[in-house]
């Protein structure tokens, strides 16, 4: 064990010096050693009698196929770390072609090293009794290597044995020490671990991740009793890995088709096949060490909870923004947002349009324009309703020309109905979109806030009103002011609407405000704020601080030096969504607002 841990604690070192290209010295060692046990092998294969290797290879599956499928599942182990490759891909140059490329070297050189030692050894390396190698061999465990080598190369075939094994062990935990951490680091970039493991060196290199990661393998090291456990957990871990990657490559090519860079052969047959294979080999490594499949269940759990519990909401932020800057991961992901366009006033409907093409971007979403009419049925006559269509058509003729203009599908949705409100509402509940887009000219009015409260109440959608001038065009917005407070429900909405800004114009300026009461923790609100604003692609230079005994009016002032105010709807004293903060904001801020709220 004091080896094993010194050992873990040397590669780390290596690891916070060298980088990625740490431990190369010792995968050179490794091979060098076993060109020496192969060179000589092979020639004295070249030397041996006829028929050597056929006698020692027969009967040639002595335990059937039952018997491939146990090493598969135990030496599958021996040939992870080409994965690691993939792990490192943000510190090589040109990935799409050198990943792929250094993968298939990586599996060909190993294949190669491990399929000729182990010609060697089932032909010159058996007893001289007569017993094939195999049946020698096999009874030998974790010594066979040793004594095989030992008996065409006498002892220092032994010691070179011993030194490959001691390098290969020690390059592997290079190996998985690298990806662990790399991962670890990607992952705390994505918000989906802590903060601190994304934080890079002075020489671009993880140091809180490399440390975790050794720290884990030092704590298992050392609770570990059973290696064989150990070692059947770590190869179901990686074919369940494999078999995802298989998986996601697969979803990939359906969803997007070839896209750059790789393309992997004989689709959709190979992947089809590497997920079969990997699943069914971990259920078979169940069969033999059910012990293993606890741990690694637990494992799944307990990560699962984390992250349900504590990364969620941050991931959930930081993804959406990512969507809103790089579309393509919509499409990736599977999704096609659809939204909701009421449209009332025809000079709102081109802003609105374009806001509902920009949250649901070409070829991977929907915009859906609504135009409610009110008519009863029962105490209306006939030629009401026709006029009350020919009002609401007005709207989507200038919606149509706005869709046309930037080469977008249109689609619309007319409805004759005594209650607006409810008919938005049933139509959310049957189309269920991502988003609900209204403009609004009177927020803080009693009309418009009840609507909108029973619009809130009667949808499980994102909504989102614009509350401007008719003439207002998002192609204005130069600078955006963004209060914030604590994290909300609505932050993946606001990521997304700050990534369309991004996406649509580069040189929009935003300012995230935090306002503080005088009694509240002035550190801890700023670490939040950075945080926040880490989570959407924003440095510390675009946070502000401010103290205010009335934070409503200081937002009222501050709006008249920018071009737009992006404001989350909350619950208010009374309950409601529409707080009183927000109606006033509304009602006296110097430039237009966007509203957003999420359903709770």
């Amino acid at each position: 064990m004091i080896v094993a841990l010194g050992a873990a604690l040397l590669n780390v070192g290596l690891l916070l010096r060298g980088g990625a290209g740490a431990g190369n010295s010792v995968a050179l060692g490794k091979v060098i050693a076993f060109v020496l046990i192969l060179i000589p092998g092979l020639f004295l294969v070249a030397q041996s009698p006829a028929g050597t290797f056929s006698q020692n290879m027969a009967p040639l599956l002595p335990h059937g196929f039952g018997g491939i499928a146990v090493a598969m599942g135990f030496t599958f182990i021996a040939l992870e770390g080409f994965e690691v490759i993939a792990a490192v891909a943000g510190e090589v140059k040109d990935p799409a072609s050198t990943i792929p490329r250094a993968m298939f070297l990586s599996i060909g050189v190993t294949l190669s090293i491990y399929l000729l030692l182990l010609f060697v050894m089932l032909t010159i390396g058996g007893p001289n009794d007569g017993t094939p190698a195999w049946s020698d061999l096999g009874q030998r465990g974790d010594q066979a290597v040793a004594i095989a080598v030992q008996r065409y190369l006498g002892p220092f075939g032994g010691v070179v044995v011993i030194t490959a094994g001691l390098l290969a062990t020690f390059s592997a935990l290079t190996s998985s020490l690298l990806a662990a951490s790399r991962v670890s680091y990607s992952m705390a970039r994505d918000r989906a671990l802590f903060r601190p493991l994304a934080r890079l060196s002075e020489t671009e290199t993880p140091v809180n991740a490399v440390l975790l990661s050794g720290a884990l393998v030092c704590g298992l090291v050392s609770l570990t009793g059973d290696v064989e456990v150990a070692g059947v957990t770590a190869s179901l871990i990686f074919l369940l890995s494999f078999a995802l990657a298989n998986g996601a490559g697969l979803l990939v090519r359906v969803r997007a088709g070839k896209v750059g860079g790789y393309q992997a052969p004989l689709y959709p047959l190979l992947p089809l096949i590497g997920v079969t294979a990997c699943v069914a080999l971990a259920v078979f490594q169940t069969t033999i060490k059910w012990q293993a499949s606890l741990v690694a269940l637990g494992w799944l759990v307990l990560g699962g909870l984390l992250y349900h519990f504590r990364f969620r909401a941050s991931a959930e932020r930081v993804s959406a923004h990512a969507e809103a800057v790089n579309t393509q991961l919509i499409r990736l992901r599977g999704r096609t947002p659809l939204v909701l366009v009421p449209l009332a006033n025809p000079d709102r409907a081109e802003a609105l349009v374009w806001l509902g093409n920009a949250l649901a971007p070409r070829r991977t979403g929907r915009v859906l324009a609504l135009a409610v009419a009110r008519y009863d049925d029962e105490q209306d006559e006939a030629a009401q309703g026709v006029e009350a269509y020919r009002r609401s058509s007005q709207a989507l003729e200038r919606a149509v020309a706005a869709s046309c203009e930037v080469a977008r599908p249109f689609e619309a949705v007319v409805l004759l109905a005594p209650d607006v409100v409810k008919a938005i509402s049933r139509t959310a509940r049957e189309r269920e979109p991502e988003a609900v887009l209204l403009g609004m000219s009177q927020l803080d009015s009693e009309h418009g806030t009840k609507l909108l409260e029973r619009l809130l109440q009667g949808t499980s959608s994102d909504v989102v009103v614009v509350h401007s001038p008719v003439d207002w065009r998002p192609e204005q917005v130069k600078r955006i002011l963004v209060p914030v407070g604590g994290e909300t429900g609505h932050d993946p909405l606001r990521a997304r609407l700050l990534g369309m800004f991004r996406r649509y114009g580069q040189d929009v300026e935003v300012t995230f405000l935090r306002l503080l009461r005088p009694d509240q923790d002035r550190a801890r609100a700023t670490s939040e704020l950075h945080d926040l604003a880490a989570d959407l692609g924003y440095g510390p230079a675009q946070c502000e601080l401010e103290s205010a005994e009335d934070p409503a009016g200081r937002l009222i002032e501050r709006s008249r030096a920018t071009d737009l105010l992006i404001l989350g709807m909350g619950g208010g004293r009374t309950g409601d969504r529409i707080s009183p903060f927000l109606l006033r904001v509304a009602h006296d801020a110097a430039c237009p607002l966007i509203a957003i709220g999420h359903p709770q």
